[in-house]
């Protein structure tokens, strides 16, 4: 399984562009990972859950520019949202919530974009924060159970 994530990883991680097209003049190139829980589930059965990080309190890695100030830390994250689809693909839409420290002082931000996921993994519909993702469950096999908790691992461009 660990083989799998790591492959899932780097797939993720060359997938996603140098320069983000009409890139604005702050650019940072951030990596997260987070554990969400969907209710009722995802499942064989296409249908709508919702899902949370339970709070902004995951780490997120970012270097470069985020509105105009170097980032000097790590950051916070969390999420919330719905899904609709099965296990194998679908589609949602996120809430992102996060934190950069910067030369200039924590930059907070709140952004609400679409997402789309085949198996195993997806991308986000931003143009602010485009990104690809993988998951895998850690609660729930979609078989014999709805998937209720699922592992995400992220990497994306932030434009400011």
């Amino acid at each position: 399984m660990r083989r799998w994530i790591l492959l899932l990883t780097v797939v993720a991680l060359t997938t996603l562009p140098t320069t983000p097209a009409g890139a604005a003049g702050s650019v940072a190139y951030c990596f997260h990972t987070w554990t969400d829980t969907a209710s009722p589930g995802v499942s064989t059965t296409p249908a709508r859950s919702t899902f949370t990080s339970n709070g902004e309190k995951w780490d997120l890695l970012c270097a470069g520019l985020v509105r105009g100030h170097e980032v000097t830390g790590r950051g916070t994250f969390g999420e919330h949202g719905v899904i609709e689809g099965t296990c194998s693909a679908g589609q949602g839409v996120v809430n992102f919530a996060f934190t950069i420290p910067t030369a200039g002082g924590e930059q907070k931000f709140a952004l609400k974009f679409e997402f789309v996921y085949g198996p195993g993994g997806g991308t986000a519909r931003t143009a602010d924060f485009p990104g690809v993702f993988v998951f895998f469950p850690t609660a729930g096999d979609c078989t014999n159970e709805p998937v209720t908790e699922f592992k995400v691992i992220r990497n994306a461009i932030l434009v400011s």
